[in-house]
């Protein structure tokens, strides 16, 4: 997505840095659990409406947004968003890096390094 916001209106933060995960009112493992999105406004949505949000908010898929808050997607589209969130380290890696997936992160990468 951060390739198609030619007018640059997504922030996109890695939440694996403590600092940024901070900022958030989510948990290191409900930040792994799935993606959240803060709206200017100050909102949070989480998961299949974070994307909903992002789509909004990108031109060239607006379009796509408006139908996914449709009936019947927005009933399904969140157990849909759960599933494939659950198991995005089960899939081949080839199509991971075709979706821009992170590398699957524990407890520990989160944390600053130790100096030695």
């Amino acid at each position: 997505m951060k390739a198609h916001d030619r007018r640059q209106l997504l922030d996109f933060r890695d939440f694996n840095r403590p600092e940024i995960a901070a900022e958030t009112p989510y948990t290191l493992s409900q930040l792994n659990q799935r993606m959240y999105v803060q709206t200017p406004d100050g909102a949070w949505h989480g998961g299949f409406w974070g994307w909903i949000e992002i789509l909004n908010v990108i031109p060239r898929y607006h379009w796509l947004g408006a139908i996914l808050r449709g009936v019947p997607f927005r009933w399904a589209g969140p157990s849909i968003y759960n599933f494939f969130a659950r198991n995005r380290y089960r899939l081949p890696r080839v199509l991971l890096r075709i979706l821009g997936v992170p590398a699957q992160c524990d407890e520990s990468c989160a944390l600053p390094a130790q100096p030695r």
